[in-house]
């Protein structure tokens, strides 16, 4: 599930396209991108503004050497998971919050549709063309708001099942961040502990 939500993010920063970074970049670190362009059958150019794209957000970190029989600079690209997740429940809670702006302008507005431009309008603007169409002429229809209304809940409570579902995913990498934490501190005083009884 968390390589959906990181293919998400990614696609949308820097285009559909670089959705296949996400499997070469994930749980790896500084994969070489003269790699990355083979696996992509990308030129090294193309990578590297995808790559920059996602760098401008944070969401990848890179290292830079230089290359001795050349004296190019190659990148070696790490993905920043948390970030990445941290940048996605961001933007679900926008979409959340807009598409319940817009919910609450249908339950208490009305809207008026013109059938043949098939244009929705206001209760303000049909008022000021007088109920009809400015384009073609037609007299506005009230519109239907019941299978907005039912569209719009229905997008919400998908946002939020997947903010759910996001959220335990960030929990449980930050209990694996935590146990691994946790044994490298336990293995470094295991050590100490050694060193002190060879003394």
């Amino acid at each position: 599930m968390q390589i959906t939500f990181l293919k998400e993010i990614v696609g949308e920063i820097a285009g559909k396209q670089s959705r296949e970074l996400v499997d070469l970049l994930v749980g790896k670190k500084d994969v070489n991108e003269f790699l990355i362009a083979k696996k992509l059958k990308l030129t090294i150019n193309q990578v590297r503004n995808m790559l920059y794209k996602l760098s401008d957000k944070g969401l990848v970190s890179f290292k830079r050497k230089k290359d001795s029989r050349k004296g190019w600079y190659i990148y070696f690209w790490t993905l920043n998971t948390s970030k990445s997740l941290e940048l996605l429940e961001k933007k679900f809670l926008e979409e959340i919050t807009q598409l319940e702006q817009k919910l609450k302008n249908r339950k208490v507005k009305r809207f008026y549709f013109c059938e043949i431009c098939k244009v929705e309008v206001s209760e303000e603007t049909a008022l000021l063309n007088n109920f009809t169409c400015p384009e073609c002429g037609q007299v506005y229809s009230l519109a239907e708001n019941e299978k907005i209304i039912k569209e719009l809940k229905s997008r919400i409570n998908k946002l939020k099942k997947n903010l759910e579902m996001l959220e335990k995913e960030k929990t449980k990498k930050s209990i694996r961040k935590t146990k691994r934490k946790t044994k490298k501190t336990v293995k470094k005083k295991r050590k100490k502990t050694a060193k002190k009884k060879k003394k």
